[in-house]
């Protein structure tokens, strides 16, 4: 039955009809108390479907776990339960994905709800709250991983959190504001809704204001009794996606730009977020450490606003040399990495060359920076003589996405497209280029026709080698998601 606004009663609860007019019709106070049972049910509804959520572990393989910390905050609060599938001994550890685990640098067994951002060396992993600017300062053994976070649930943690602590007021509050929502669903009767049937529905809901205080009673007690069942752990889980019912979350990648990155395969990848030393993490999955020498500065603010990381000065004569056996004659790839200086003395930023110290009896495929801030490709030994060159300056001291991709072109040369972020500045067929043995490297090393010894004086972040020669549009795709 409908009811319009001509027809609400006079007095709330009397039965509504064509004979029943008690005296002044009072139409704000009918639609008031519709508007509030609407609300009432509502709520009651949702954190119910919420509160049976967070007890899914009681009935079922999953474990659950209340954050206790706010290192997600303001994505993630206090009280959130996750719900996490427990880790068998095959299953794999993916990096993007949130994962609870014994924190490694807690000798009390104190668990963690972080992410995974990246494989560590020796078969670990390098972890980081969504929330915190560095990275977990010890890496995560295989052994340590308890489950793979698979659904948040808000909010209805915070009571195991009070009971835990022995903090009864917010649980009484919350008892006493829900029996009165619970009492205002189950047994105030919304205006218009007598009739046929209507004594039958006096009696029921008579009924229903003697039990209804008694239900939220009930539920809590469930509820704690279930509590041992629930985990806590530190830290959270966010993004969101969307069921039918409700809002959850679930895992997204911390660091989207290396998420891209690793998505093309590169042959090596170096965050160069190293406080020190002279191993350079390979993070592309090859086991390619790569060298670092003569470093002038570790841990500089890194590129990407987005993705929390460092970067490494090679001003005065740094280099970075990658890692693994030979790489020989590499004719089809692409290179990549953000680079900022303001020097008007130019250098040598990325290339091959046969060793790995200071100089090479063979050298080329590399980019300089010319005094201007130009950037130049081909510009070494061979003939035809054939450079490709940006026509802007780059040494702004801002930092820039360079990327580089080469292909054959026949009889040693190569057809190269050179990007600054994200957009092509130049292309064509480069210098002849020999054919040997040797390693990719960054900053200090031999370059130009004359084989002069050049450093890059500046900074440089996320370096990435590539056997293949990336599209346009995951050029794009990289600098988009920085």
């Amino acid at each position: 039955m409908s009811t319009s606004l001509s027809g609400l009663p006079a007095t709330l609860g009397s039965p509504a009809g064509p004979s029943a007019d008690a005296g002044p019709r009072r139409p704000l106070l009918g639609w008031c108390v519709v508007i509030g049972v609407v609300v009432a049910r509502a709520g009651v509804a949702f954190f119910g479907t919420l509160v049976v959520a967070a007890l899914l572990p009681v009935v079922t393989p999953w474990d659950g776990y209340v954050v206790t910390s706010g290192s997600m905050e303001p994505h993630i609060s206090v009280g959130d339960v996750v719900l996490a599938r427990p880790m068998a001994p095959d299953h794999e550890v993916e990096p993007g994905r949130v994962f609870v685990f014994e924190d490694p640098g807690d000798e009390s067994g104190r668990l963690l709800v972080h992410r995974v951002v990246d494989r560590a060396p020796g078969g670990r992993w390098t972890t980081a709250g969504d929330a915190n600017a560095d990275f977990d300062v010890a890496p995560v053994p295989r052994p340590a991983f308890r489950a793979r976070a698979v659904v948040l649930v808000p909010l209805v943690g915070h009571a195991v959190n009070w009971w835990r602590e022995r903090r009864l007021g917010p649980l009484v509050a919350v008892g006493v504001a829900g029996a009165a929502a619970l009492g205002l669903a189950l047994t105030v009767r919304p205006p218009g809704t007598g009739g046929r049937g209507g004594a039958r529905r006096r009696r029921r809901t008579a009924s229903l204001r003697r039990s209804a205080p008694a239900v939220p009673l009930v539920a809590l007690t469930v509820a704690l009794v279930a509590a041992p069942a629930l985990g806590t752990a530190s830290s959270a889980y966010t993004a969101d996606t969307r069921n039918p019912g409700s809002t959850w979350a679930v895992g997204a990648l911390l660091q989207p730009y290396n998420g891209e990155v690793l998505t093309d395969n590169p042959y090596v990848y170096y965050y160069l977020d190293e406080a020190g030393g002279t191993a350079v993490a390979d993070s592309s999955g090859n086991d390619r450490t790569g060298t670092a020498t003569s470093v002038a500065g570790y841990r500089r603010a890194g590129a990407l606003p987005n993705n929390p990381g460092y970067a490494m000065d090679l001003a005065g004569g740094g280099r970075i040399v990658a890692g693994g056996s030979p790489l020989s004659n590499p004719m089809t790839y692409t290179l990549e990495l953000w680079f900022r200086t303001t020097s008007a003395a130019g250098g040598k930023l990325i290339g091959f060359e046969s060793g790995t110290g200071a100089g090479s009896p063979s050298y080329d495929r590399h980019v300089t920076l010319r005094g201007d801030g130009r950037l130049v490709y081909g510009d070494w030994t061979g003939s035809p003589y054939r450079t490709v060159e940006s026509g802007a300056g780059y040494n702004d001291g801002a930092w820039h996405h360079l990327v580089v991709t080469a292909v054959p072109h026949g009889g040693g040369q190569l057809d190269a497209v050179m990007y600054v972020d994200g957009v092509t500045v130049a292309s064509g067929s480069t210098s002849r280029v020999g054919s040997y043995a040797g390693w990719w490297r960054v900053g200090q090393g031999r370059a130009g026709p004359v084989g002069a010894t050049t450093g890059f004086p500046g900074q440089v972040d996320q370096v990435a080698v590539y056997r293949t020669a990336l599209s346009a549009a995951r050029v794009r795709a990289h600098y988009a998601a920085r």
